[in-house]
């Protein structure tokens, strides 16, 4: 597995940067590029905490840039897909000098990193940080059915971290604001490929946040596709499988490009 070649910042707030780490292909590319978006429930979570997975899609061919966020009362909705949309600029501007192809970018990650990955790439249609291609491992997809809580349920089923992140309360939540963070209500007649991966034993986040949006991508005219892993659970090792991460490169490569059929 090959280490992280550089890290880079590619952003500042204030007055700290946001940094990436870029893993990066054999060979003298252009090479495709997609982000990594970390998970962590908006709270937790490093840009190096899934080197392997990183290394894994670039010794695929896939250059990885792997970033870090804004992360809970500074990264409260929007401000966390901002700082995506702010690394797809940074990788338009930069990207050649460092052998990347950047003329499609992908985005690629799971369940917090999921939800962002699909909220940047719905909600910016074109542009110096649009996003070509999704892949979307177990994120949350409609914030407003996961903030539906009867009184009982108030009181004796633990507070999702939705609610800080959209800084709204359990007891009276501001679906509004829900809906707008939401992946599932946002326009999806122009979205791009989407790849949904989640596991029917996931206890985090129910497997009907992937199969709603899957149905509704699909009824849009737009081109998605669920693989549900069976046994599979939140953040489940299978996710690191070979096989899951040569399904991942084929279908970035599909839409982003393969540097390898280039002369």
């Amino acid at each position: 597995m090959s280490p992280p070649t550089l890290t880079l910042e590619y952003a500042r707030s204030g007055g700290q940067p946001l940094l990436l780490d870029l893993y990066l292909p054999a060979g003298s590319g252009p090479h495709p590029v997609t982000l990594w978006i970390h998970g962590g429930a908006w709270f937790l979570g490093d840009r190096a905490d899934d080197a392997v997975l990183c290394a894994g899609l670039a010794d695929r061919g896939i250059a990885v840039a792997s970033i870090d966020y804004r992360l809970g009362e500074a990264g409260a909705f929007p401000a966390s897909v901002d700082d995506v949309r702010a690394a797809v600029r940074w990788l338009r501007a930069h990207g050649p000098e460092h052998r990347l192809a950047t003329g499609k970018v992908g985005s690629w990650g799971a369940s917090a990193g999921g939800h962002l990955c699909l909220m940047a790439a719905l909600t910016t249609a074109d542009g110096n940080d649009r996003i070509d291609a999704v892949v979307d491992c177990y994120g949350p997809t409609d914030l407003v059915a996961r903030l539906a809580r009867t009184s009982m349920e108030c009181a004796i089923v633990r507070t999702p971290p939705d609610v800080d992140y959209l800084r709204t309360d359990i007891e009276d939540p501001d679906l509004d604001r829900a809906r707008h963070a939401s992946p599932l209500h946002q326009r999806l007649d122009h979205a791009p490929p989407v790849l949904i991966l989640h596991g029917d034993r996931d206890q985090q986040m129910a497997l009907d946040q992937s199969r709603r949006l899957h149905e509704a991508l699909v009824a849009a005219g737009r081109e998605s596709h669920l693989l549900v892993l069976g046994g599979a659970g939140h953040g489940d090792p299978r996710y690191h499988s070979p096989w899951i991460l040569d399904t991942t490169a084929a279908f970035l490569k599909q839409h982003l490009g393969d540097s390898e059929k280039k002369p």
